[in-house]
């Protein structure tokens, strides 16, 4: 690893390259020893690297799952040639969580009774919550601690079963920023998505604060495309919506959802 050229992934911090040295590690294990292998949860700047070095060694034996369809915290699955390539195989589990609609508990109040159970934070993936009901993916481990060592959340009772309805699945909440762009460079979308002056917005993504797609990006002329996730370090985390009409003086008008 001490060797190996990693200047396409950019920078990376020590935390990083060790992530990046452990997926390398999984895709030959995969490859040499025919070792299937998988990841904890990884963040959106993970995921981004994952992708870029099974690429960069033309492996295409693998899958991120995060336990349903539209998944933000995804595992990484490096397959060997002679194991099934399955979501099924994931060693992850859902778990509902009921509860009164009186008690109105959130994501801090579950993620907090999860990290109270000294459940590590990347053995959690997606979190969630309606009214009377929350969704949680975890880790087969975590999710055998979670059924053990939970029955109340604060003051409130709560009832755990594994499964999880996916017509009942909590939908994430956002919130709505709209506004006109000279582009749909980097720079511009995240000036607005932040409020902020296109100048300040320009030294936060040449300082690398800006990850887009799930890679850091320090170009600020970088296109950001309909639906692209992108995040600014200390402002939070966006998506962008679908482009609208252009005004009379050529200025585009989005929408943009911020994750709350």
């Amino acid at each position: 690893m001490a060797d190996r050229d990693l200047s396409f992934l950019g920078r990376l911090t020590d935390e990083e390259r060790f992530f990046v040295g452990s997926v390398y590690d999984k895709l030959y294990a995969a490859r040499d020893k025919y070792r299937t292998g998988f990841t904890f949860f990884l963040t959106e700047r993970q995921a981004g690297l994952a992708r870029m070095v099974t690429a960069s060694e033309c492996f295409d034996r693998y899958l991120l799952f995060g336990g349903h369809e539209s998944a933000e915290w995804l595992m990484l699955g490096v397959f060997s040639e002679y194991d099934d390539m399955s979501e099924d195989s994931f060693p992850l589990k859902a778990l509902t969580f009921s509860f009164r609609r009186e008690d109105k508990l959130t994501h801090r109040d579950i993620l907090g009774a999860l990290m109270g159970l000294d459940i590590a934070r990347e053995t959690v993936g997606d979190i969630g919550v309606g009214e009377d009901h929350a969704v949680v993916f975890l880790t087969d481990t975590a999710a055998e601690q979670a059924l053990m060592g939970i029955t109340k959340i604060g003051r409130a009772g709560v009832k755990i079963s594994e499964g999880f309805d996916p017509e009942r699945m909590p939908q994430r909440e956002y919130q709505l920023i709209s506004g006109t762009v000279s582009s749909l460079r980097l720079d511009s979308v995240t000036a607005l998505a932040i409020r902020s002056s296109r100048a300040n917005a320009a030294a936060l993504v040449e300082g690398g604060k800006v990850i887009l797609r799930g890679q850091e990006i320090m170009s600020c002329s970088a296109q950001v495309n309909e639906g692209d996730v992108f995040t600014v370090r200390g402002h939070g985390k966006f998506r962008l919506g679908t482009k609208g009409r252009t005004t009379k003086k050529d200025r585009t008008f989005i929408e943009i959802y911020k994750y709350k």
